[in-house]
């Protein structure tokens, strides 16, 4: 769909009571020295000084450098900063990320507006925990009883889809929480295909929410909900700010449950969603799902952080009549006193009939990864054959679009830009090559 600007009423009044102070992350020294679980993913939102910032809050969907939401950023000596506060030096260290994975990134961009580079990039896991349920046939599953949501993009690591788990498997899914109380996974890793092996293996589940139903204090330990999921702490618990109710924390457990059902936090970290420490001059991108949508003002927000339409708005995808609580949409513009103002909105997904289940929009260039590279072939043939970029298994065929003179019996070696969609096979998820180009 072609996109269409719109015009919108005048800014909230109530805009600056949306603010909430952001904890700043720590410099790359100092963010080494972080307690397991308590730094990282989740909490970056300042720029650094110095030229135009940008700030994106998204799924990775290519390599070469990196690329969060279709847009491409230099990564050379970024810091990644992962949940358990451990930092590594892009150029320098391997990459732990992947495809899926929802991030938060911090940059600069060029006087020319063309060539932005990433200086830090956040990420983690929204939950990792026993599967306790699976419907295969509506795509879903449940850890802790929460249901996870898949599409069409979710990119499986190491199995075969939602029809390869079973009950008791331990899973880490990245994702965007919905308005539903759900989670739409965007990248999913099996960890063990037992509680007792996940144990054994000394490994933590995780968790990501509000507190609900507080009670008790520090000294004499706490109990409290996360997304229904009882949690427990006591005199061992490592804490990174004070829980309250309402409050979001990523809270890291012991996979034992304790005897009356809860689960003990090893390390909690309160987190908060602001865009105070944005600067208006920066490039600002938010993916996620609309939630407190006041037609009247304008004003929403997504992926928890405040937003409001500015006076003319570019919508890609949909209208401005589709805009809606529980719809996922990239949200771009300039942050103004906290809130996103902005000014292009593009729909990934729409809910048209109102029953509350969005479905995802589909066809658009910027759904397609991307990976440029050295390609490596395993099976090049002559009309298809398969190939690794960047870390990825990637396969070509009838349908893929060769230019500049390439082919399956040429790209061997050849550094080049691919354009692909992913495919689920049992062992994970590949990439289905739609373009392959030399990459200049």
């Amino acid at each position: 769909m072609n996109p269409v600007t719109h015009t919108a009423g005048p800014e909230p009044a109530n805009a600056g009571t949306w603010r909430r102070r952001l904890q700043v992350v720590l410099a790359c020294a100092a963010a080494a020295l972080v307690a397991a679980c308590g730094g990282g993913g989740g909490d970056t939102a300042g720029v650094g000084t110095g030229g135009t910032g940008s700030f994106s809050v998204g799924t990775v969907t290519g390599f070469g450098s990196v690329y969060v939401n279709g847009v491409r950023y230099e990564d050379n000596g970024a810091r990644v900063i992962d949940d358990d506060g451990t930092v590594k030096v892009l150029g320098t260290d391997d990459n732990p990320l992947k495809v899926g994975m929802v991030v938060q990134l911090t940059g600069t961009v060029d006087d020319s507006g063309t060539v932005r580079t990433a200086t830090q990039i956040a990420y983690g896991a929204e939950i990792k925990g026993p599967v306790t349920a699976v419907d295969a046939a509506a795509g879903t599953f449940e850890v802790f009883g929460i249901t996870v949501r898949t599409t069409s993009s979710t990119v499986y690591a190491d199995f075969g889809g939602v029809a390869s788990l079973a009950p008791g498997n331990v899973v880490e899914v990245h994702g965007l929480p919905d308005t539903g109380g759900r989670i739409v996974a965007t990248y999913i890793e099996r960890e063990a295909l037992t509680v007792s092996d996940f144990a054994a293996g000394d490994g933590e589940y995780r968790l990501r929410g509000t507190i609900a139903g507080l009670a008790g204090n520090a000294s004499a330990g706490y109990l409290f909900t996360v997304r229904g999921v009882a949690v427990r702490t006591d005199a061992s618990t490592d804490f990174d700010g004070t829980p309250a109710n309402g409050e979001s924390v990523r809270v890291c457990q012991n996979p034992v449950p304790l005897g009356d059902g809860s689960y003990l936090a090893e390390r909690l970290k309160m987190r908060s969603s602001s865009l105070d420490d944005v600067s208006s001059s920066s490039e600002t991108e938010l993916e996620g799902y609309v939630s407190d949508f006041d037609a009247a003002t304008g004003s929403f927000r997504v992926a928890g952080y405040a937003a409001k339409l500015g006076s003319a708005v570019t919508y890609e995808d949909g209208v401005a009549a589709d805009l809606k609580n529980g719809i996922r949409v990239e949200a771009k513009g300039s942050v103004q006193n906290g809130v996103l103002v902005v000014t292009k909105l593009e729909f990934k997904s729409l809910d048209s009939d109102d029953d509350g289940n969005d479905d995802e929009v589909s066809g658009g260039s910027d759904d397609e990864n991307t990976f440029k590279g050295t390609a490596s072939c395993t099976s090049c043939g002559a009309s298809s054959g398969t190939f690794t970029i960047k870390g990825e298994t990637v396969r070509y065929d009838s349908n893929t679009e060769f230019e500049d003179g390439l082919t399956g019996a040429t790209l061997d070696g050849r550094t080049v830009e691919v354009k692909a969609e992913p495919e689920v096979t049992a062992s994970g998820t590949i990439y289905r090559a739609t373009r392959i180009k030399l990459d200049d």
